[in-house]
């Protein structure tokens, strides 16, 4: 595939100035008085030729057509689906029996509207109190969020042990057998431990006691007859390689958190609302708005902290992990030489920390992490094999979100056992679960007794220079897709953009520089901006822009 170069680097001041526009004359329109229907009427003219006379000529009105001639035919922002199903494994743990979390996140379902269109299943599990809805503490129970309500569908389960690959399996089934739907969500709730540890803990089990993402990725293939757009997990420092490569046969997009989440955790009401309504939403889309939420909140919601949230395209990993082992035996020498795990500080939802405590001293570097742009940038950043990463990365995340504090973290991280035998056979174990490259594992052994594992690098050259993934549009790959169906990372032996996915008809890319959403359609450039809800179309050979306007059902050109 030829290389597709990145155009009309001003698209961005031009549809800002656009929708600016259109959002004076909405403004307008809006305060006009009701019972005047004349006046509307004959102000409503006189805008809407005030409008055409600035957005296009009389002579172009209609968009010229794509590559081949023919007419720019409107897409859709996502899919033909109904309805969806979301099933949500809810270990309530700790934070439920100190906190009340789980029932506040429940509130927040219920609250959202959410039932008619998508379903979303519930088992709860995993604590030993239960703050409100009446659910038992005694046995695990599955309820569907119906009709501003939880109605409960299965009593007496028994109390099951949410670390079981078994339990998860067959959560899976009941929800998929009984709740059929065009397309699922999966969500797993509790603490999280990073991609050796995994998910848990279950109060009624023994504290060391998780279920790691190779007992998932095993739940998940024997589900394997349906596809999840998403799973995503409202856990700690679950974002890494490692994770998304064990998602990756069996979701589109992953959403993970890279750092430890503050006990909000994550925002259900908004999102699940705009679901409810449009059940057939982008799944890029939708990963954004619940991005956008958990990170609003934490901004602006009381008990709320420093957060980051990516959602990650499963379909670019094995590339990356390619990318990243290549890169990384390159640099062998410089990894074991310090310890590269971060020294970020946990907000109290960590796998072995205490609930609540701000002031606690675990970090991301108890649990090996080691943020994967950062580590880029402070070993090597110039070689081909760092530029093939970079791109691939770059490719991998495909949305990113953090708070406006000077939060480091990039999005996606990797852990190397620095100085820690113990974790390494765990770590071990699980790898080779998820079928990770055996030579690979057997390599990680040798930070085991690096001679570096004990002087951690400093971060803070990169941390200062650090300002969003926007800076790497250009240099590492457009973040564009094309054929209505692929996202591209830049490969510098080929020259080329590599396309991951072949048969999606939803992979719309964000585009951090831009800050609008693209998508090729065979040869034909969409654009769209979320937040209007205003669809483009770029002609690339004329390099002219057109928005399409629902009340006239056409294109017209934007002009400067």
């Amino acid at each position: 595939m030829g290389n597709r170069e990145k155009k009309g680097g001003g698209l961005k001041s031009i549809i800002i100035g656009i929708l600016a526009l259109l959002g004076v004359l909405f403004i307008i329109l809006m305060l006009m008085p009701d019972d005047e229907d004349e006046e509307v009427e004959e102000a409503q003219v006189e805008s809407g030729e005030e409008y055409a006379s600035y957005e296009h000529s009389d002579e172009n009105v209609m968009a010229p057509g794509g590559a081949d001639g023919e007419s720019v035919d409107l897409i859709n922002i996502g899919t033909d689906a109904k309805d969806a199903t979301i099933m949500i494994y809810m270990n309530g743990s700790d934070l439920e029996s100190n906190a009340g979390e789980a029932t506040t996140d429940l509130q927040e379902m219920i609250d959202s509207g959410i039932g008619k269109n998508v379903n979303v299943i519930v088992q709860t599990m995993g604590t030993k109190e239960w703050q409100d809805y009446d659910i038992s503490s005694r046995t695990a129970q599955t309820y569907k969020v119906e009709n501003g309500k939880l109605r409960l569908l299965r009593d007496n389960l028994g109390q099951l042990d949410c670390t079981s690959r078994d339990t998860l399996s067959e959560f899976i089934r009941y929800s998929k057998n009984n709740f059929p739907a065009d397309r699922y969500l999966f969500l797993f709730w509790d603490h999280g431990g990073g991609p050796v540890y995994g998910f848990g803990y279950d109060e009624w089990q023994e504290e060391g006691e998780s279920l790691t993402i190779a007992e998932m990725a095993g739940a998940f293939k024997e589900n394997s007859d349906i596809h999840f757009d998403i799973i995503g997990m409202d856990c700690c420092i679950m974002a890494s390689v490692e994770t998304c490569y064990a998602f990756a046969p069996y979701c589109r997009y992953a959403l993970l958190s890279e750092d430890f989440e503050s006990g909000l955790g994550w925002s259900y009401k908004r999102w699940m609302r705009e679901f409810e309504q449009n059940p057939g939403i982008s799944a890029p889309l939708l990963g954004k708005y619940i991005v956008d939420d958990i990170i609003t909140d934490n901004e602006e919601e009381f008990g709320g902290d420093s957060a980051c949230m990516g959602l990650f395209n499963t379909a670019a990993v094995h590339s990356l992990f390619d990318a990243w082992k290549t890169y990384a035996y390159k640099n062998e020498s410089a990894l074991l030489g310090q310890n590269y795990s971060r020294m970020h500080k946990a907000k109290g939802r960590g796998f072995w920390d205490l609930w609540g405590f701000d002031e606690s001293d675990v970090t991301l570097s108890d649990y090996y992490i080691s943020d994967m742009l950062a580590l880029i940038e402070s070993v090597d950043n110039s070689s081909d094999e760092a530029k093939n990463l970079m791109s691939a990365l770059k490719a991998t995340v495909s949305y990113y979100g953090h708070t406006s504090d000077k939060n480091e973290l990039t999005g996606l991280a990797v852990s190397l056992p620095y100085g820690d035998p113990d974790f390494y056979q765990q770590l071990r174990t699980v790898y080779k679960g998820i079928d990770l490259d055996d030579d690979y594992v057997d390599w990680l052994e040798g930070f085991v007794s690096s001679y570096g594992y004990d002087d951690y690098y400093d971060y803070g050259d990169f941390e200062g220079a650090w300002g969003g993934w926007g800076s790497y549009e250009e240099e590492y790959g457009c973040n564009i897709s094309s054929g209505g169906s692929c996202q591209y990372a830049y490969d510098y032996d080929s020259e080329e953009y590599d396309c991951y996915e072949e048969d999606a008809n939803d992979d719309w890319i964000y585009d951090y520089e831009e800050e609008i959403w693209y998508l090729y359609e065979g040869d034909t450039l969409y654009l769209y901006d979320d937040e209007t809800n205003t669809m483009f179309y770029y002609d690339e050979e004329e390099d002219r822009i057109y928005y399409y306007d629902e009340d006239r059902d056409d294109w017209f050109e934007v002009e400067d």
